[in-house]
């Protein structure tokens, strides 16, 4: 999550630091740089956006943009949607960066992370006299332009399938998670109505105006899953107290499997770790005793080891030639230069 200070963010990364070591912050590290150098990238691209004139940009309504320029292998691998169908408003805006840092910065290349970006939605509903500001994220947003000006074609909503056509996203998970979170969210957050294939409700004549109304809705049972032949409409019944909403994405659960590769991954570190307390404690004191080893390592370890782990990475280290036993006393050790 978000930190309120970036100075608390920068103490806990010293911290860490000076506990773990250079090896395990230098990421985190170079995110922090990714996000000050991106406050000077855009400092400066306001500049040159003001003072440029470009008559294809200037005739589409002006929007304020905010990108943050991120250097591949210090940040996580996101989810790209290379098919992503973008509005002719963002097109230009991406275009008109594009052109700016590809002249300043020759020779990099671009590479835009949508699963990332964030929108402020400006939308209008019948039984507000103000419009409201919807918060959320890039996909969010163009599913919600699918029901810009009608729910579909013949008035009957949109599928699952349509919305993805609408919008590019290939991935059917990530758009089932869209809709449920702009339909199926906390109140206050359901921009949009979903009707259930088998509902009662779904039984709108072609070209019916009216989305379903919220008491129809209320009586009739939702199932949160999103199949098929289910459809979404403009929630024209919808009411907030507030100006700004934000409505969150549902986040992604963790398969066993992806569960399995992580502590996997963590595990593999960890041998990393072992090895190096092993040979830190073998250069310093040339040479010692198994009990006097295990001991000093299991100190300087941050993380919970047993000692068979510990008795593995030494073998390890043995065959490596890190260290040897020493002739005549298998239980001392002496580090290999």
């Amino acid at each position: 999550g978000r930190s309120v200070s970036s100075d608390v963010e920068r103490s806990f990364l010293s911290k860490l630091k000076a506990e773990c070591g250079t090896g395990y912050t230098s990421k985190m590290e170079g995110m922090f740089k990714d996000m000050e150098l991106s406050r000077d990238i855009m400092s400066s691209y306001s500049a040159y956006s003001s003072g440029a004139t470009n008559a294809s940009i200037d005739s589409i309504k002006p929007m304020d943009v905010d990108v943050q320029v991120l250097t591949t292998g210090y940040w996580p691998v996101y989810p790209k949607y290379p098919n992503i169908i973008l509005t002719p408003e963002i097109l230009a805006q991406k275009s008109k960066f594009e052109n700016y840092y590809n002249n300043k910065y020759q020779g990099r290349r671009i590479t835009w992370q949508y699963s990332l970006g964030n929108c402020v939605v400006k939308a209008m509903f019948p039984r507000q006299s103000t419009h409201k500001e919807l918060i959320v994220n890039l996909c969010q947003s163009l599913v919600l332009l699918c029901f810009r000006y009608d729910d579909g074609q013949d008035g009957m909503g949109l599928t699952i399938d349509e919305v993805m056509k609408k919008t590019g996203i290939d991935d059917r998970d990530e758009t089932e998670r869209v809709l449920q979170s702009l339909s199926l969210g906390r109140d206050g957050t359901r921009v949009l109505t979903k009707v259930d294939f088998d509902s009662p409700i779904n039984s709108l004549s072609p070209g019916k105006s009216e989305s379903p109304s919220a008491r129809a809705m209320e009586k009739q049972k939702t199932r949160k899953n999103v199949g098929p032949h289910d459809r979404f409409f403009f929630n024209a019944s919808f009411t907030s107290n507030q100006r700004r909403i934000r409505i969150t994405n549902i986040t992604m659960k963790e398969t066993a499997e992806e569960r399995t590769k992580t502590h996997e991954a963590v595990s593999k570190d960890r041998l990393y770790l072992i090895d190096a307390a092993v040979v830190r404690i073998m250069k310093a004191r040339k040479t010692i005793d198994h009990r006097g080893l295990m001991g000093e390592v299991m100190t300087q370890l941050k993380f919970p080891a047993s000692s068979t782990d510990v008795k593995k990475r030494v073998e390890s280290l043995i065959e490596r030639e890190y260290m040897e036993r020493v002739e005549g006393d298998r239980s001392r050790y002496n580090y290999l230069a």
